[in-house]
């Protein structure tokens, strides 16, 4: 009773899709950790030299990647490992939601730019 999934530039669907926002590494960084944290998720292990950090919830696991392709231009990729029932849409609201954040606080760019 377990789903996995990751996103990535030419996933078939949107949600699972790379997300690319007019934004710096550091910013997009303080905004997981602050979404996710307030959300009740713990994020540990940030490696900022990797882009990388995890985000620990209760039912949920995740490691988000950062990668800032240029000064205005920043990718965001997750692994989700999700433990419980109904898996596929927790996993989608879980990202949708922090997606929805990302467009409000940042100039979203699209969806897989570098396929």
């Amino acid at each position: 009773m377990g789903y996995t999934c990751e996103t990535g530039e030419s996933e078939g669907y949107e949600i699972l899709k790379t997300h690319y926002y007019k934004t710096s590494y550091d910013l997009m960084k303080a905004a997981v950790i602050e979404y996710f944290s307030k959300k009740g998720y713990e994020v540990t292990e940030f490696n900022d030299d990797y882009g990388e950090g995890m985000i620990i919830g209760k039912k949920l696991q995740a490691t988000v990647k950062i990668i800032m392709q240029n000064p205005r231009e920043t990718s965001v990729d997750f692994f989700v490992e999700y433990f419980g029932l109904f898996g596929k849409k927790q996993v989608a609201l879980f990202l949708a939601d922090f997606y929805d954040y990302c467009g409000k606080k940042f100039e979203f760019k699209g969806l897989g730019l570098h396929q």
